[in-house]
């Protein structure tokens, strides 16, 4: 991935972003750009968040998921009753 500093990274994309827009590195890393030491962006913050809280969002899915699958055993019953009630309907006709 391409290390650029905050100054090098706002003229290539046109912008004025603050540096705590972005969660820069704890050491000096050499700039790509301008070719000097300083520290780099390693991540925009709103990724970096999004990244952290993924396992929340993994469980939500899990739970989710398990109320769905207790919802359909909960009117399964009920399925197996129109299913039969209509079979026997299309029976009677014939």
């Amino acid at each position: 991935m391409a290390e650029f500093c905050l100054k090098c990274w706002n003229e290539l994309n046109g912008t004025e972003h603050p540096e705590s827009k972005y969660i820069m590195s704890d050491d000096e890393w050499l700039c790509e750009r301008c070719g000097k030491w300083k520290k780099v962006i390693v991540i925009e913050r709103k990724s970096y968040y999004l990244y952290k809280f993924r396992f929340f969002a993994i469980l939500f899915k899990y739970i989710r998921i398990t109320l769905f699958v207790l919802w359909r055993l909960l009117i399964l019953p009920y399925l197996i009753f129109k299913y039969r009630k209509s079979y026997k309907e299309i029976s009677a006709k014939h």
